[in-house]
């Protein structure tokens, strides 16, 4: 496996001049089919737990961190989302003028195939509402300045971390999909809730950092935690 320093570089050049930056990885696929088998239950200790192993280690937490440089971020968003062949969405619009605000991960399951627009953070798009309020983004609109999509399969699962103002089309299987945003860009998102008992939240006090918060509330009951 590449060092942690080598990872970082390689990590921070493709996010800068691509968008995007993908990894083939079998514990990933593991991890992920194991989540399936249970349910998908994220909210949960399990969940927790999972999204520490997979998401805030010592991989992952210095990409984010470099994206944001010296201002802080929340990990403000948690969500399964499937195929949906033929749509081609993006999470931020706006190109340029959205600034570095959102980055995505994406942990992929075995056998998942997913599209991304190398280039087309830099680009300011026309975009419709697409599904599950996310941003569509036409095709022609891409090859019109030049976007040109790089297929990504996982035949042993995987991840990708890219900036929000891509356009991604998830082709096969599905992506359970973590967004880290810095606190004006999700002034108006709803928290995702946990139920109030001391394990989840001593938890997701572990999960914080100086550099990285948790946008959980704590309830009495929580909705569905399968996306």
């Amino acid at each position: 496996m590449a060092s942690t320093e080598f990872l970082l570089e390689a990590a921070n050049k493709s996010l800068s001049e691509e968008g995007f930056f993908a990894l083939e990885d079998s514990v990933v696929g593991d991890g992920i089919l194991e989540m399936e088998k249970r349910g998908f239950e994220y909210f949960s200790e399990y969940g927790l737990d999972f999204c520490k192993q997979h998401i805030l280690n010592e991989r992952i937490i210095p990409i984010v961190e470099s994206f944001f440089g010296d201002e802080g971020c929340v990990l403000a968003h948690w969500l399964r989302y499937k195929a949906h062949p033929g749509h081609i969405l993006c999470f931020r619009k706006g190109g340029p003028k959205a600034g570095r605000r959102i980055v995505v991960v994406h942990l992929l399951p075995k056998e998942s195939r997913v599209r991304y627009y190398s280039g087309s953070h830099r680009h300011e798009l026309p975009t419709t509402e697409g599904k599950r309020l996310l941003h569509e983004v036409p095709e022609s609109a891409l090859a019109a300045v030049g976007c040109q999509s790089v297929e990504k399969g996982f035949p042993d699962g995987g991840l990708a971390i890219f900036d929000a103002r891509i356009s991604f089309e998830i082709k096969q299987g599905y992506a359970i999909t973590f967004e880290f945003a810095t606190v004006d860009a999700i002034e108006s998102w709803p928290k995702m809730s946990l139920p109030d008992t001391p394990g989840l939240v001593q938890k997701v006090a572990d999960m914080e950092s100086s550099k990285i918060r948790m946008n959980f509330a704590f309830r009495e009951t929580t909705g569905s935690t399968n996306a």
